[in-house]
């Protein structure tokens, strides 16, 4: 496996990748119109292009050994305050993989990237956002050292999703 990160050469792929694992994702368990709302604008090019370029974040891929992109990551470091006050924080804000991809042992591996990469670069903790209803990734997280420790809502198309804010130290 091969962990590479984005650039703006990148950004059609982060594109394709981006929109198909979250509608893979979340399609079937959303409600319809905030669902069309919300793929419509996260996923523009030019809101995928900002992102890249904003230099308080960082998008990775990891390709497999049959080199297909199977899944993607963000991390960002300018949202921490709310929750890390004193301390120097990571967000994981996105990790999402194709679902011909799931249950592979991909999560693992990226996620582990994730906080090697916060480790490295002298975070005392990461965090991410999930939605309270999305079981399997709140139970694979915990399995993986993070616990729940806060409420955040989210602004999903028309409606607001109240999530859990769960966090490691590294």
């Amino acid at each position: 496996m091969t962990i590479k990160k984005c650039t703006q050469k990148d950004l059609t792929e982060l594109i394709q990748i981006a929109k198909q694992s979250f509608i893979e994702a979340f399609e079937k368990v959303s409600n319809p119109d905030s669902f069309k709302t919300y793929v419509e604008t996260a996923f523009q090019p030019e809101i995928l292009r900002g992102e890249l370029r904003d230099k308080q974040s960082v998008f990775y891929f990891l390709i497999n050994d049959d080199n297909e992109t199977v899944g993607y990551a963000k991390m960002r470091w300018d949202r921490s305050d709310e929750f890390f006050p004193t301390d120097k924080a990571i967000e994981l804000q996105r990790i999402y993989f194709l679902e011909k991809h799931w249950n592979k042992g991909y999560g693992k591996v990226l996620l582990e990237f994730c906080e090697n990469y916060g480790r490295k670069n002298g975070f005392v903790w990461i965090w991410l956002v999930v939605w309270l209803e999305n079981h399997g990734a709140i139970r694979f997280y915990e399995r993986e050292g993070w616990e729940k420790f806060g409420r955040k809502s989210f602004q999903f198309g028309n409606e607001i999703h109240n999530d859990f804010v769960l966090r490691k130290r590294l």
